[in-house]
């Protein structure tokens, strides 16, 4: 399908449904593919953390990439039994009957990116804009890792930084009604 009929089918989309941009045209393409001679889109869906670059200090910006993580390495899987945040070399895993709730964020982060553990409430982003927060019932854990500073640590609240923030509540809130 042509760059072209992608975008008028997604205007087309977003005018029926009244989407954002990003997510009516992750559902053109995924129909495309249902339709056409590829296989249906894999069930876990990949949402990319936002990064802003700027005001990140070289070794900053160097240790994520060392690490694997950086734009368009760092995101969450969202499957009907789980979600799966991944950024650098932290990983972790929140059963979908934990979530009792998604919505947008108000949190005020002062200027801080990365990995952050504190009183329960896990902080993940490489930028400001796009923040998404999940309340977490029962608590899940964090590994043992450098971004935790090897300390296995509670988590209730994860607040995420995400390109696409109403199309990852749109599929785990769709996921949520499969279970």
């Amino acid at each position: 399908m042509s760059h072209d009929k992608i975008r008028d089918a997604t205007r087309k989309r977003m005018a029926e449904t009244g989407e954002p941009y990003a997510a009516a045209r992750r559902e053109v393409i995924w129909e495309h593919r249902r339709t056409g001679d590829q296989s249906p889109p894999p069930d876990p869906r990949w949402f990319a953390i936002s990064f802003r670059n700027a005001g990140l200090d070289r070794i900053t910006f160097w240790m994520d990439t060392v690490l694997g993580g950086g734009p368009g390495r760092s995101g969450v899987e969202v499957g009907p039994a789980e979600l799966r945040v991944r950024m650098a070399d932290f990983k972790l895993t929140v059963p979908r009957g934990s979530i009792r709730s998604v919505t947008r964020s108000r949190a005020r982060l002062r200027g801080t990116t990365g990995v952050h553990v504190r009183r329960g409430r896990l902080l993940v982003n490489g930028s400001a804009e796009g923040l998404v927060e999940l309340a977490i019932e029962p608590p899940c854990y964090t590994g043992r890792t450098l971004n935790t500073m090897f300390v296995k640590e509670k988590v209730s609240s994860l607040i995420l930084s995400l390109v696409d923030p109403d199309g990852f509540i749109a599929a785990v809130q769709r996921a949520g009604s499969q279970s």
